[in-house]
């Protein structure tokens, strides 16, 4: 089944740009980056997450949330702004532009701002699953820079689900 929408947004020249300025801001970076390699392993963990707990979501809004989940990244680290706020209004003209409804758009921008909430703490269920697999796509088993990493806790070197 191809996804189109999810085709339009990895073609989208603004995806793009708002993925080279990430980059450049963690060129020097010792800890996770925040590049396309890390935003397809979290969608792909989001929504086999969400498969195995019973939740129906379409793979391309799961797709779209996890792809966008970073965007933001460059201006928190430009001007300090939350980068999941900075990411909710950078992600909805690439949607738009995607051809996802509105209704669709307010659901994956949702994802895109609770992504950053703790298991436990008020969520969607699509926000709970970009949360975890946020933290699941990463190597912190292997990491070398574990003891310096303030996102690094032994839970993670674990299959928690």
């Amino acid at each position: 089944m191809v996804m189109e929408r999810i085709n339009r947004i990895v073609e989208s020249q603004q995806y793009w740009d708002y993925l080279k300025m990430i980059e450049e801001h963690e060129r020097n970076r010792v800890y996770c980056n925040h590049g396309f390699d890390h935003a397809i392993t979290v969608a792909r963990i989001s929504y086999i997450y969400l498969l195995e707990q019973g939740h129906r979501f379409s793979r391309e809004i799961v797709y779209a949330s996890a792809l966008l989940h970073d965007i933001g990244r460059w201006v928190q680290y430009e001007n300090g702004e939350d980068h999941a706020i900075a990411g909710v209004r950078l992600a909805q003209d690439i949607l738009a532009d995607a051809g996802f409804s509105t209704a669709e758009i307010e659901q994956i921008v949702t994802g895109i701002r609770e992504h950053r909430v703790h298991t436990g703490e008020l969520a969607s269920p699509l926000g709970n699953a970009l949360a975890l697999a946020d933290d699941w796509a990463r190597d912190c088993r292997n990491c070398k820079v574990q003891d310096t990493c303030h996102k690094f806790s032994l839970d993670m070197t674990k299959v928690n689900y």
